[in-house]
């Protein structure tokens, strides 16, 4: 028997157990499975089941990456065949199925939505495809099947403006994936001549080469197009902070000064394998191609290059992107040094590859006291059992192989180790998160799950055995709550409602159950189950309970606070299962480190301060909207003696540090620094005088005062009939790093006079930015010699700046 058909019955095997476990069709079972798969092979970000087939329509899963318009959309071909030589997948059930699911595309864009049933999680996509039919750029259909298929190339087509892409997924793929665990490699060709001039250097001990090159927008662009975020290393594709959101600057570089996107951008930095590389004169040559091409830093550049061009038509014909590509001599220096490359490469990012893989510590002393710490026998004889942790894909069968060489040896593992008590790094993420009362980073998906659990996980101090021991309770509830809201039938999002129950059961008992002796009984007590019951017709309702996408809403913290306003009285009885009073306390600190920094950095500042900042930063149109909302919220919060989220904290912490960069302070005893403010009555006389020589002699004293009503004042004297007033007027804007400052300065750019067009030329050297660039320049074409060299003076110190 080939390995090929002995993978095939075990998978199989696996999907008839599973789906027996958790009460679905098998073919239910094998979507969320490959699903899994999907997103650990970097396919896709999360898979959300949404089985759904009509007459000609067929959907099984999907996913929506709203940052780039790409729209993931999974269709099962499920054969269910016992021998691998009767799986075989013909052409016709392939182009079906692929056709069945495009359809159903094309007509969610239309109003299919109303036709399905609200309860069906496919109604939802559906409705999300119409809702966002003018946003999504491209879509991928991906063909998941038990079957084995010709290989084929991927399928490109257009459909009205949007790119679709086919895949397919076999066994024989799934199968390569879960023995070797790593992703397809994404093989490039660099440039339209196939070659790309370069340096190179090969470090003194020969570990790597690095090559420095110029990429041009339109290849990167393309390649975006083509592989999406799967460009991006594992790392930055976990969290929108760093998985290549579109970046304002470079998009305003892109489209308004092309040229000069080479000297303001930072580039790229990739990694890759199997450099084709033609070698020159000296330390030059020219790449022609390369295998495994990962960005490890420059994901917003590549991600801004891309929209550019499909959202706002932008040409990049004249933009080249700096890039740093380094190839890695041994194999077994790859993972360690590309890891190493990428965090180096993005300080920012509090995230890092070993965050998404649970192959150091303390999960490895996990691994090995899950194998060797037996669980008590709930029946009280003498039955010996583990619940085994397979940190890594695979290796609760690999272990079985190695352990179990006879047909009595298997029996005896199966037994000692029931598939019932094996439980991965994802469902760990999952139970501990819901302990936490953080339901919505579980409804984030499996990834973001685990990698905001292992972040925290790192931080802990505790004993292991204990530890593990809580969380084998942990994991019971969660197959109690399973199997409760299994017989609910609720139609669709279960996994939802599941977590957002323990979490709701876990926040009303704080966190008082008595875990261990869940463990010594290895089972939850009555009272338990009928709140779980009772519970989860609440939190039904109060999910669906709402205009947005079901998925999308669950995964906000907002979903998670208001229905902790919701009332409910725990059964009589539960009090059995709480903890003596004196007993340890097992309750834990869901945030970080950097969280717990950000919410006390928060506090302290105390309520009247975030108001005034609100105030201060909108009077002068300083941060965003939506920061200056923020400030104002936690305001409020702590105003009401509300907990802030730890969103809202970290957000109003970086609020906070922007404002200080433009003037904002703040004195101990609680009042804004106004620095002098001109008085408002100083003001009205000075608006209301006619006396030119008085508006002339007052201007420079308001400059000098500072403060929102002074440059107030300026603004409209910038406006004034005087020639000299306006004059006067720029010089003091010079002094305001303002926006509104700023733009009245560039609009004085074009001011009658040729003295207040100087004067606003040489104020925005000092306040203008890279903003005013553009119109400095046109200024270099003024008629007038002194404005022309005001506006080269000015350019040359910006650039300095820079």
């Amino acid at each position: 028997m080939s390995k090929i058909e002995g993978g095939y019955g075990w998978f199989h095997s696996e999907i008839s157990s599973r789906s027996l476990v958790f009460d679905l069709l098998k073919e239910h079972q094998f979507v969320e499975d490959v699903g899994e798969i999907l997103v650990e092979a970097g396919e896709i970000e999360e898979c959300t089941r949404c089985s759904y087939q009509a007459r000609g329509l067929k959907v099984d899963g999907y996913y929506y990456d709203s940052d780039t318009g790409r729209l993931y959309l999974i269709a099962a071909l499920w054969k269910d065949e016992n021998e691998e030589a009767k799986a075989r997948v013909t052409k016709k059930e392939i182009e079906d199925t692929f056709s069945r699911c495009l359809n159903f595309f094309n007509r969610s864009r239309a109003n299919l939505s109303e036709k399905i049933e609200i309860a069906n999680e496919a109604h939802d996509l559906a409705r999300l495809i119409q809702e966002c039919r003018n946003e999504i750029l491209s879509t991928t259909i991906i063909l998941i099947t038990d079957g084995f298929a010709e290989r084929r190339p991927a399928e490109f087509q257009t459909v009205d403006g949007i790119d679709i892409k086919k895949i397919i997924w076999d066994m024989k793929r799934i199968l390569d994936f879960i023995k070797n665990g790593e992703r397809e490699a994404i093989t490039i060709d660099f440039g339209e001549e196939g070659k790309v001039p370069c340096l190179y250097k090969t470090n003194e001990s020969g570990v790597y080469t690095s090559y420095l090159a110029f990429i041009s927008g339109n290849l990167l662009a393309e390649l975006y197009s083509q592989w999406g975020t799967r460009l991006l290393e594992m790392n930055l594709r976990v969290f929108l902070s760093a998985r290549g959101k579109v970046n304002k600057g470079i998009r305003e570089t892109i489209i308004k000064e092309p040229s000069m996107f080479c000297a303001y951008n930072n580039g790229i930095t990739v990694s890759a394998r199997n450099i084709n590389f033609v070698k020159a004169d000296g330390d030059s040559g020219y790449l022609r191609g390369a295998t495994d091409f990962q960005i490890v830093n420059g994901g917003q550049t590549v991600a801004s290059l891309y929209h550019a061009k499909r959202r706002q038509k932008a040409d990049l014909s004249n933009i080249l992107v700096p890039m740093k590509l380094i190839s890695i001599t041994k194999e077994e220096d790859i993972n360690t040094l590309v890891q190493r490359i990428s965090e180096y490469s993005n300080t920012q990012n509090k995230i890092s590859m070993s965050d998404l893989a649970a192959n150091e510590e303390p999960h490895q002393k996990l691994h090995e006291l899950s194998k060797r710490l037996q669980a008590p026998d709930p029946t009280g004889g003498s039955r010996i059992s583990y619940w085994f942790y397979e940190r890594a894909r695979g290796s609760y069968e690999e272990t079985r192989r190695l352990e179990a060489k006879t047909s009595a040896q298997e029996k005896a593992y199966d037994a000692a180790y029931p598939k019932g008590q094996r439980f991965d790094k994802g469902l760990f993420g999952k139970v501990w998160n819901s302990y936490l009362r953080m339901p919505y980073v579980v409804s984030l998906g499996a990834q973001k799950c685990f990698a905001k659990f292992n972040w925290w996980l790192k931080e802990q101090e505790y004993e292991l055995e204990p530890f593990f021991k809580q969380t084998v309770a942990l994991l019971i509830l969660w197959r109690d709550a399973e199997r409760i809201v299994r017989k609910q039938e609720f139609k669709g999002y279960r996994h939802n409602i599941m977590t957002y129950t323990l979490a709701w059961l876990f926040e009303l008992t704080q966190s008082r159950m008595d875990l261990e002796k869940v463990w010594r009984e290895q089972k939850s007590e009555n009272a338990v189950l009928v709140a779980i019951e009772e519970m989860c017709q609440i939190v039904e309702a109060h999910i669906k309970d709402t205009n947005q996408n079901v998925t999308e809403w669950c995964k906000k913290e907002e979903c998670w606070r208001t229905l902790l306003e919701k009332e409910y009285t725990l059964p009589d009885g539960i009090m059995a299962c709480f903890m003596d009073e004196g007993s340890k306390d097992q309750r834990y600190d869901s945030r970080t480190c950097d969280e717990r920094e950000a919410e006390e950095f928060c506090k302290d500042k105390g309520s009247k301060a975030w108001i005034e900042l609100s105030t201060w930063a909108k009077q002068r149109n300083f941060l965003t909207g939506k920061a200056r909302s923020q400030c104002f919220n936690m305001g409020n919060f702590l105003d009401r003696g509300r907990e802030p989220s730890m969103a809202l904290s970290d957000s109003c912490r970086k609020a906070w540090q922007d404002a200080e960069l433009l003037g904002w302070r703040w004195e101990e005893e609680g009042n804004p620094v106004h620095r002098n403010e001109a008085k408002a009555s100083q003001i009205t006389e000075l608006a209301d005088s006619a006396d030119i020589s008085k508006r002339r002699n007052q201007i420079p004293d308001l400059a000098e005062n500072g403060g929102i009503i002074s440059l107030v004042m300026l603004l409209k004297s910038i406006e004034d009939k005087d020639d000299y007033t306006r004059c006067i007027a720029a010089e003091g804007l010079g002094k305001y790093c303002d926006p509104a400052a700023v733009i009245a300065l560039i609009n004085s750019l074009k001011d009658a006079s040729s003295a207040v067009r100087k004067q606003s030329a040489l104020a925005l050297g000092g306040v203008g930015g890279v903003r005013s660039r553009p119109y400095l320049i046109d200024a270099l074409k003024d008629e007038d010699r002194s404005v022309r060299k005001a506006a080269k003076k000015s350019l040359s110190k910006i650039n300095r700046l820079r």
